[in-house]
């Protein structure tokens, strides 16, 4: 099998020159992806900082970076969660939330043209196996075949 044969290649090529894509985008309206992603993953109440960071995949240090940036540019506030004093919750100000209606507008604009090119059938279809896809994956361990034995070889140099 050649690696274009492959799952995980298509989705890592497909995904890495969409990435690409959607970089340009947000770079043309002066953000990065990561804060793309953030002022997409913050909810209207507020969401805690704690639970960005995985719903965003992205690591605690990444995010603190992301976070920071977001603050010094006005686009969201931190206040202390008013149930827990010790947890801190994001929210976005009114410019956040301009930011972030430019930004869901760009994603649904792209995946309207996505469905325009590919056909409404094909991203029909491209979903459903994403989906099924992730819900395999939600257990990995079924996904590795029964007789897999690998050979463990140590190298040297």
């Amino acid at each position: 099998m050649r690696a274009q044969e492959t799952i995980d290649f298509q989705l890592r090529w497909g995904w890495t020159k969409l990435a690409r894509l959607y970089a340009g985008l947000a770079e043309a309206h002066g953000i990065s992806m990561s804060v793309g992603y953030a002022l997409l993953s913050i909810e209207r109440g507020g969401t805690p900082s704690t639970k960005l960071g995985p719903r965003m995949g992205m690591e605690s240090t990444s995010l603190s970076r992301t976070l920071k940036s977001m603050e010094d540019r006005g686009l969201i506030e931190r206040r202390p969660d008013s149930k827990d004093r010790r947890s801190v919750r994001v929210f976005l100000t009114p410019e956040g939330v301009a930011a972030r209606r430019a930004t869901r507008d760009l994603v649904i604009a792209l995946n309207s043209r996505l469905h325009e090119l590919m056909g409404h059938d094909a991203v029909n279809q491209l979903l459903r196996g994403l989906a099924r896809l992730n819900e395999l994956l939600e257990h990995p361990d079924q996904l590795i075949p029964p007789d897999w034995n690998p050979q463990h070889t140590t190298i040297t140099s």
